[in-house]
């Protein structure tokens, strides 16, 4: 791959995927509501009401109310006694976001070690690179979690695929604004590395280990960043 494919990957995410059988108006709303949500422009139990959102992004009511529901059936929203509101949670429900996180995508990386193509492959050895020569805290991140996305893929099963991004996309929820630093880039590298080489050598038990601690470290820097320690 080269660094204009690479660029790509950066800038094309499985998150930005609009719900499958919506019209074109309700998958533009539904994309700029998830984008501005995930980026923090609405913080955590903020109201969202579909006038005052039509009036926003200049749309009619119809799609907005569409693309609400659609954000409420993925976990990004909950119903209020009126209208939505931005999903909120605890501790607790990182916790438990994780651990399905955990289970599901060290499945992904054992199984990655196994189906992956040479095209998976080279995907995700380009990603890696890019992440070890990033310095931009947010070239890192982008680049972090394309790495994971890039892994899903290679694990070729749709059904992991899609759990994992409602979940992922559930846990965005809880930063303030853009993804937070999950930890030192040259850690998070490493553990990349280690993954990379157990997929590679297609060795699932060492994939799936090593996926597992990587997961485990983060969702403890996540606890103590959300509950503010």
């Amino acid at each position: 791959m080269t660094d204009q494919d690479t660029s790509a990957e950066l800038t094309s995410s499985l998150l930005a995927e609009p719900p499958t059988g919506r019209d074109d108006q309700t998958s533009k709303q539904y994309l700029r509501l998830r984008a501005d949500i995930l980026a923090g422009k609405f913080p955590r139990g903020a109201a969202l009401h579909e006038t005052q959102l039509s009036e926003t992004y200049g749309a009619s009511r119809t799609p907005i109310r569409e693309a609400l529901n659609w954000l409420a059936h993925d976990g990004l929203l909950e119903r209020a006694t009126r209208g939505f509101r931005v999903r909120s949670g605890t501790p607790e429900d990182v916790i438990e976001i994780y651990a399905a996180r955990v289970a599901l995508e060290s499945e992904a990386a054992g199984a990655a070690a196994v189906r992956h193509t040479d095209l998976d492959l080279a995907r995700l050895e380009q990603l890696h690179r890019f992440c070890c020569t990033a310095t931009e805290d947010t070239e890192v991140r982008s680049g972090n979690f394309r790495f994971h996305e890039a892994l899903w893929q290679a694990a070729h099963n749709a059904t992991i695929t899609a759990l994992l991004v409602r979940l992922t996309t559930q846990l965005r929820i809880y930063d303030s604004g853009p993804p937070s630093n999950y930890g030192e880039a040259d850690l998070l590298n490493d553990e990349h590395t280690r993954i990379l080489a157990a997929i590679r050598d297609r060795d699932a038990a060492a994939a799936r280990d090593h996926m597992r601690h990587h997961l485990e470290r983060s969702r403890e820097q996540r606890i103590k960043m959300f509950a503010g320690g």
